[in-house]
């Protein structure tokens, strides 16, 4: 059976099992890193090097990094609808996944940190409201961020967009947005493992 090492509240993790129950696709679910440990061990760093989750087992493959495992995932389980064959089509895909984890990721990630604990550093606040305001103009015209399906690319950047939203900080109201979530908000698999995985 498909083993997925990760743990309920990390955003990588959540969009793993996001895309597991949206293809209805049966896993074991093994609770690793975090408050549960288990990711500084030989046996876990033999299967990712890096000591993070998630790290997906299926049979002799082994694969590490949430873009990748959701990728990966959607090609090994026939998901074409999430992840288009078409090359110009999955390149819009691919080009969204990557914006969300080199550049929707990294500057929320960081206002998050400073929060915990401290006021909020108003310098921090600032290059992720840009961020989402990019993410706002993509949606002006679109359902979902690479056209009006629902693709990997949505996976890959609800999470951050759901723990945008928990904030505590002045936000734009950003219609096309707003409307985006409404429409993750009513897909189970993102109420389940989002919503209600994540704080």
């Amino acid at each position: 059976m498909l083993k997925v090492y990760g743990r309920s509240n990390s955003s990588n993790s959540a969009k793993i099992y996001w895309l597991l129950d949206e293809i209805g696709q049966v896993f074991e679910q093994i609770e690793c890193g975090g408050r549960f440990g288990g990711t500084d061990t030989l046996a876990y760093r033999a299967m990712n090097p890096h000591g993070k989750v998630p790290t997906v087992v299926d049979g002799d493959v082994i694969v590490w990094e949430s873009n990748a495992v959701l990728r990966y995932l959607a090609g090994r389980f026939g998901a074409a609808a999430l992840w288009p064959t078409e090359v110009g089509a999955r390149a819009c895909v691919d080009m969204w996944m990557d914006w969300s984890a080199t550049g929707l990721v990294p500057p929320l990630g960081r206002l998050r940190k400073s929060i915990k604990g401290a006021e909020i550093q108003e310098t921090l606040v600032a290059p992720v409201i840009a961020t989402f305001r990019l993410l706002d103009a993509q949606l002006q015209n679109r359902d979902y961020i690479a056209g009006n399906a629902f693709t990997l690319a949505d996976i890959a950047a609800g999470p951050a967009l759901h723990r945008w939203f928990l904030l505590a900080v002045d936000k734009p109201d950003l219609r096309a947005l707003g409307l985006y979530r409404d429409r993750l908000a009513a897909r189970a698999p993102y109420q389940a493992r989002v919503v209600n995985g994540l704080t």
